[in-house]
């Protein structure tokens, strides 16, 4: 009779001892769930206070709506751009539709590949 006290004894602590592990591993597993959400809510940050970026050109650079045409006409720099670009005309003509910024970086690029 004793070993059979026994057994059911073992057995009781067995059961008890793995539920009491079961349910900490699910209390653990929740503590966890609700932290890392609470971490990722802190580093995202809310989109409230995040200020949008806006790109500034210099005055020199924008083009006037009102009359392209006139506005390329005074700025001789990007005819001269235009000649030392190699290709064809109609490379050329976009290359006179694009800002001044985006002309000199476009005439740095041609100047690597030549080198």
């Amino acid at each position: 009779m004793e070993t059979g006290s026994l057994r059911l004894g073992l057995m009781a602590v067995f059961a008890v001892s793995g539920s009491v592990v079961f349910i900490a591993h699910e209390v653990h597993k929740r503590l966890l769930s609700d932290f890392m959400k609470k971490i990722e809510f802190e580093l995202a940050g809310n989109g409230k206070c995040q200020v949008k970026k806006r790109v500034r050109f210099a005055d020199d650079v924008r083009e006037p709506s009102s009359n392209n045409k006139e506005y390329r006409k005074r700025n001789l720099s990007a005819l001269a751009i235009a000649k030392h670009a190699k290709g064809s005309g109609a490379d050329r003509r976009q290359l006179l539709k694009m800002p001044l910024n985006r002309q000199v970086l476009y005439k740095g690029i041609l100047q690597c590949k030549a080198h």
